[in-house]
């Protein structure tokens, strides 16, 4: 499973060890600037452009130097270099989306903090690299020229997509818009109070709904919310001008914490599922070491998406800037939604019912988002958020493709009626065979599905149940 997060705890190296490990006070707000290049953000390091004219000096046999000749051609075509860091968990998803923007024919958008917006063409190729002592950081190096030339006509190339590596850089991508959006909304040099209060109050009312909705979950979670937790509860104080995007990235990092946390504690295939002696059982029948699932997550995140955009029209409903504080909600609910891939990607689905029960609520999910993104844009914001909308309709195609690639191969699930007391067991053997390899995962997808207490006795009920396999 890929982390999608873009903390920067885990910097290892010498040349890295005085960019500390926080968004807020770490390496994007105190040495770099964030740029895109290819619709791909990363943290610029160094920039450099060669400014000058294209002088062609001519020297002549057996005359002096001061018989040389300078024929000028005009202006260079400025090559401009660039060094940066990609840095976040999810490091290694960003250089593949580098990878390919790099890869691509034609010119592309620099987006830069000093030169701003720039059509660019690469002119030689560029380097992506990474250090086994540098933990989630990969160091990148391009180098452009300004593109003259009018737009080309796109040409159409076909390829087969890995289905899941596609839903993970558009939720990559989404997150990237996320980030802009609360750039945008917070990029004021002196922030209004109103919209500095109904910022505090959506990070420490949403930490208030991350505490409702995990009071009863597994004790990894619990854990695993720790964390996060504190940091939102921390008072984030504006700086008195707002010039260096510090805010920001404060107030973004606040808005990932939590949902970059829940997916990193999804259960890998490693994990124990039996408890030691000395654990207890919680009242919920839930022991301390439960395995979490990548559902479990996934219904977390939903339920925190629903709630946290309740909580954004309200505030908005009492602000004098309510675009603002919508473009925020959306902002915080556009992160979770890309934590819905990492999610999505860890489930293990058992029948087509149940991968299409979960797509239907994601996919209703980013619907919902669309339509309060329209409603945010529709006021008087200054942010444009059609790049995140655009983003979100990727990504629900993305869910949907790779949905497709699991659909149709699962199992579906049908109802058994049974007309008197059996043995579930039995009926298992009835219905799949003498296989047991078989039988077991029918038995034990049975009881969960229809919480059954024993497989000793059942009915007289209708169950729904995995259908037999063919090669009985």
């Amino acid at each position: 499973m890929a982390d999608l997060s873009f903390g920067l705890s885990g910097l290892a190296g010498p040349e890295l060890s005085a960019l500390g490990g926080g968004m807020a006070g770490g390496l994007l707000s105190r040495f770099a600037n964030y740029a895109s290049l290819g619709g791909v953000s990363f943290a610029v390091i160094d920039s450099r452009e060669e400014i000058g004219r294209r002088i062609n000096r001519v020297l002549f046999p057996d005359l002096p130097t001061s018989k040389q000749v300078f024929q000028d051609f005009g202006a260079i075509d400025t090559p401009i270099t660039i060094s940066g860091l990609i840095v976040g968990d999810d490091y290694v998803i960003r250089a593949q989306r580098m990878r390919k923007a790099l890869a691509k024919p034609g010119k592309m958008t620099l987006l830069h903090p000093w030169w701003g917006r720039l059509k660019v063409r690469l002119v030689q190729p560029a380097q992506i690299s990474f250090n086994e002592r540098q933990i989630r950081v990969a160091h990148f190096q391009a180098v452009v020229v300004r593109d003259p030339d009018p737009p080309a006509k796109k040409g159409f190339f076909g390829s087969l997509i890995d289905t899941v590596s596609d839903v993970l850089s558009e939720a990559d991508g989404l997150m990237d818009e996320a980030q802009e959006a609360v750039a945008g909304v917070l990029s004021a040099v002196s922030l209004p109070l109103a919209l500095v209060n109904a910022v505090s109050s959506l990070i420490s009312e949403g930490s208030g709904i991350w505490d409702g909705l995990t009071a009863r979950s597994p004790e990894p979670i619990k854990a695993a919310m720790t964390a996060p937790q504190a940091l939102m509860s921390t008072a984030l104080v504006p700086p008195q001008r707002n010039t260096d995007q510090s805010y920001a990235h404060a107030v973004s990092a606040a808005l990932i914490a939590v949902p970059a946390s829940l997916v990193g504690c999804v259960s890998t295939e490693e994990s124990s599922v039996i408890a030691p002696v000395s654990e207890g059982t919680d009242r919920d029948g839930t022991t301390d070491n439960e395995p979490v699932t990548g559902q479990q997550i996934a219904s977390l995140l939903l339920a925190g998406s629903e709630q946290i955009g309740q909580l954004a029209d309200r505030l908005s409903q009492s602000n004098p800037d309510p675009s603002a504080v919508l473009c925020l909600g959306v902002a915080a609910r556009a992160v979770l939604v890309s934590q819905l891939a990492s999610a999505w990607t860890a489930c293990v689905f058992v029948s087509n019912e149940d991968a299409q029960a979960l797509l239907t609520a994601i996919t209703d999910a980013i619907d919902a988002l669309q339509t309060d993104v329209v409603a945010a844009s529709g006021g008087h914001t200054r942010v444009a958020l059609q790049p995140l909308f655009t983003r979100l309709q990727k990504l629900r195609c993305a869910f949907i493709n790779d949905a497709s690639a699991q659909i149709g191969s699962l199992p579906t699930v049908v109802d058994v009626p049974v007309a008197a007391p059996r043995s579930l067991w039995a009926l298992c053997y009835a219905l799949q065979g003498d296989d047991v390899r078989a039988v077991q995962p029918m038995l034990d997808d049975a009881m969960t599905r229809n919480a059954i207490l024993h497989p000793g006795s059942v009915g007289p009920a209708t169950l729904a149940m995995l259908e037999a396999s063919d090669d009985q």
